[in-house]
C-alpha cells in the first residue's frame, strides 16, 4: 500500500512538473510575442532610406533606416516633468513638397545640432552638410500639439495656411531602433517557446489518448 501511495505520488509529481513547463513555455512565449511582436513586424519590413523620404515625402507605417543629411530647427522640446529633463526634441525635415517631424533623443541632440548649423550653412553657401543623424525607426502620424507648433513654425519661415493646409496631416519619423534592436532578439525566442508549448501540449494529449 505504501509503495503504491508512492507511485501514484510521483506520478503525480510528473504531471505537476510537466503542467508547470507547458504553461511556462507558453505564458512566457506568449508574453514575449505580445511585447515585441509589432516591434519585430516593423523590423522585418522593408526599410525606406530617409534619403527616399526627404525627396518624395513619407507614408504613416514605413520602416525606416539610413542618415539624416538635412535637418531645419528644432520647434518643440518634451519634458518629464518629474526629472525636469528633456525626452524628446522635435526637428522639421524636409519631406516631398512638405515638411515632416523629426522626433531626436536626448542621444543624438548634440548630433541634430551640429547638422541644423550646417544645413543653415549650405541654405546660404551652397556647401552640403557633412554630419549626419543615423536612424531607424517607423512613420507614425505627428499627434498632440507637434501638428500645431509646426504649423506655426512653417507660418514663421513664411509658408501660408493654404499651403499648410494643402499638405495634410503631419507625420513623425520617430527613432526606434533599440526597441526594434530588442525585437528581432526576443520576438523569435518568444516564437520558439509558444511553439514548443503547444508541441509539448499536443504530445501530452496524444499520449492520454492512445492510453485510451
Amino acid at each position: 500500500m505504501n509503495q503504491a501511495w508512492k507511485e501514484d505520488w510521483k506520478q503525480d509529481l510528473k504531471k505537476t512538473a510537466g503542467a508547470f513547463i507547458i504553461g511556462g513555455l507558453l505564458v512566457i512565449g506568449g508574453i514575449m510575442l505580445l511585447s515585441y511582436g509589432k516591434n519585430f513586424l516593423m523590423a522585418v519590413k522593408p526599410a525606406v532610406d530617409m534619403d527616399y523620404i526627404l525627396d518624395n515625402g513619407a507614408k504613416k507605417g514605413m520602416h525606416v533606416s539610413g542618415e539624416v543629411t538635412f535637418v531645419y530647427d528644432c520647434f518643440a522640446e518634451m519634458e518629464n516633468t518629474d526629472s525636469n529633463k528633456i525626452t524628446s526634441y522635435y526637428y522639421a525635415v524636409p519631406a516631398g513638397d512638405g515638411m515632416a517631424v523629426l522626433r531626436v533623443s536626448p542621444d543624438k541632440h548634440d548630433a541634430a545640432e551640429r547638422l541644423l548649423v550646417e544645413t543653415i550653412e549650405y541654405l546660404s553657401t551652397g556647401v552640403p552638410p557633412v554630419s549626419v543623424i543615423p536612424i531607424e525607426g517607423q512613420v507614425v502620424k505627428a499627434e498632440g500639439r507637434l501638428p500645431y507648433l509646426l504649423s506655426q513654425y512653417m507660418l514663421g519661415i513664411g509658408y501660408t495656411e493654404e499651403e499648410i493646409e494643402a499638405m495634410g496631416d503631419p507625420l513623425m519619423i520617430q527613432d526606434t531602433a533599440a526597441s526594434l534592436e530588442a525585437a528581432r532578439i526576443y520576438a523569435p525566442v518568444g516564437m520558439i517557446l509558444f511553439a514548443l508549448g503547444i508541441l509539448a501540449s499536443v504530445y501530452v494529449i496524444f499520449r492520454k489518448a492512445r492510453r485510451g
